[in-house]
């Protein structure tokens, strides 16, 4: 074999570790910018420990897919003929560069198996290998054959009633010194702490100085013991509006047949209010053989900018991982 075997057992705490201290064949979709689901940066700051790894054991996908590997795996041998069998590895040139093979067969070309939601399998079906989903695994079975010394690799996509989509990766000169230099490229960042270039609509904001981290965490401070006031008297205000309510219909009930009345410094006025009208139900029995949603959407207003604030239950950034000395100190106002 023309790799470095690792003895660790997958999803084990040691192989948590394993994986951090080099670049692995899950990582290269996002360096080489093909992933939707996590930015350059984002990997940097994760391997930098500026920020903490999200923790995705809990996602029901991720359950999901885990659950039917073994089943994928048994389904993919059955197909080919080959045993597979689910390994660690280094490459020889390049040992930074690391993969976790679902499973590799007698000539050593590895196989990544892939349980995707229903919605998933169609898009694939239908788009092949202009598929989003094909090009983000198609990088990671193509560092995979970098690892393991070989030009082939299986894409698996598992279906549990009929036959899987499956694909043969082949990996070419171009594109393995492509991955070999990226690898590379990103490990020098990492290792010399130097950021690639954040993407504003997707990375997080992190200050650029001492001046700005103070300015923050004052306003966090004030805007952390507000949240809680507001939240209190929320909940007070909920309990107050349940017994209004429930001293208005007393009152209602008294008043019997009567719409009016204004007595006690309490005036009531009982009146009937219209329904809404479902357009949404209008348009299809109107215009049932009609795409109204495109011309509806040439009236749409023009967007506008919102922020959404949350209480963050966990530190996300590690402000300590950027070596910089930065003051409790801590002002309310500016």
């Amino acid at each position: 074999m023309a790799m470095k075997h690792i003895d660790v057992r997958q999803r084990s705490p040691e192989w948590l570790i394993w994986r951090a201290n080099g670049i692995t064949a899950t990582d290269l979709p996002v360096i080489l910018g093909v992933s939707p689901y996590k930015t350059p940066w984002q990997l940097f700051a994760e391997k930098t420990g500026l920020i903490n790894q999200t923790d995705i054991s809990g996602n029901p996908f991720v359950q999901r897919g885990n659950a039917l590997e073994d089943t994928a795996r048994q389904k993919v041998e059955a197909h080919t003929g080959e045993l597979l069998f689910p390994l660690c590895g280094e490459c020889l040139e390049l040992p930074i560069l690391r993969a976790s093979f679902d499973g590799m067969d007698s000539q050593n070309k590895p196989h990544e198996l892939k349980v995707p939601h229903p919605t998933t399998l169609e898009e694939i079906e239908t788009n092949q290998i202009e598929s989003s989903t094909y090009i983000l695994y198609e990088a990671q079975v193509e560092t995979q054959c970098v690892v393991a010394g070989v030009s082939e690799g299986l894409l698996s996509f598992y279906r549990e009633e009929g036959e899987d989509i499956e694909f043969v990766i082949t990996l070419t000169d171009t594109r393995r010194t492509e991955i070999l230099n990226a690898a590379k490229y990103f490990w020098n960042l990492v290792q010399t702490n130097t950021a690639p270039q954040a993407d504003p609509a997707k990375d997080w904001f992190i200050p650029d100085s001492i001046d700005e981290q103070f300015k923050w965490d004052a306003y966090a401070d004030a805007w952390r013991s507000q949240h809680q006031c507001i939240k209190s008297l929320k909940e007070n205000l909920k309990l107050l509006e349940a017994e209004q309510k429930d001293i208005q219909q007393q009152l209602i009930t008294l008043m019997g047949p009567y719409r009016h009345a204004d007595m006690g410094g309490v005036k009531i006025a009982r009146f009937e209010k219209k329904g809404t009208i479902d357009y949404t139900a209008f348009f299809k029995d109107t215009f049932p053989d009609q795409n109204y949603s495109d011309k509806l959407e040439l009236f749409r207003k023009a967007p506008h900018s919102e922020a959404r604030f949350t209480k963050s239950e966990d530190e996300l950034v590690n402000l300590e991982a950027r070596n910089t000395v930065i003051t409790t100190v801590k002002s309310a106002y500016f």
